[in-house]
């Protein structure tokens, strides 16, 4: 009697099976057409907002993804790899001075793009969208620019404390970063 009570027909749950479905088509929202420029290499900045591209024709276009404009050309950039990095912003000499013993903000960081010209052997640091260069860094033959898909932190580094969009540069020669 008591294993009418207590036990329980349970039926096994049957989970639904997911269908395939065809993969869709999407139309572009926009063509940027100027021939004989290709398109080679496209990155997005962290918020998506701006995109990098480069071209057959050795130029480099920071594109504004929202208006769909292209902001600011750079030429003579063949083979030229791209990626978004943040880096310090000094604002002011007070500041920069105890900025070696504070921990930072995102606003204290501006958005730049790196840019790896194989040809000229340097590797440059643009300020975004506008702004001047604010570095030039030497680099061999064979060098690579990396960006991991996750933040690294220090372990001195607070769980509060800001970290940074960062960029690593491949030594070819040595094998270093």
């Amino acid at each position: 009697f008591s294993k009418l009570i207590w036990r329980s027909e349970e039926k096994p749950t049957k989970k639904p099976e997911a269908k395939s479905q065809p993969f869709a088509r999407a139309s572009p929202l926009t063509c940027l057409k100027d021939h004989p420029r290709k398109g080679e290499k496209l990155t997005l900045s962290p918020s998506g907002t701006l995109a990098a591209i480069t071209d057959s024709l050795g130029r480099i276009l920071l594109l504004d993804t929202q208006a769909l404009v292209v902001v600011r050309l750079w030429k003579g950039y063949r083979e030229a790899s791209c990626l978004f990095v943040e880096m310090l912003a000094r604002k002011d000499k007070a500041a920069a001075s105890r900025w070696a013993y504070d921990e930072h903000s995102k606003s204290d960081y501006c958005l730049c793009l790196a840019i790896h010209a194989p040809r000229k052997g340097i590797v440059e640091v643009w300020q975004m969208r506008t702004g001047p260069r604010l570095l030039t860094i030497p680099c061999p033959k064979g060098s690579k620019i990396l960006q991991p898909t996750y933040r690294f932190s220090s372990a001195t580094a607070s769980s509060s404390s800001y970290v940074p969009l960062q960029v690593f540069f491949l030594n070819g020669d040595s094998g270093q970063i």
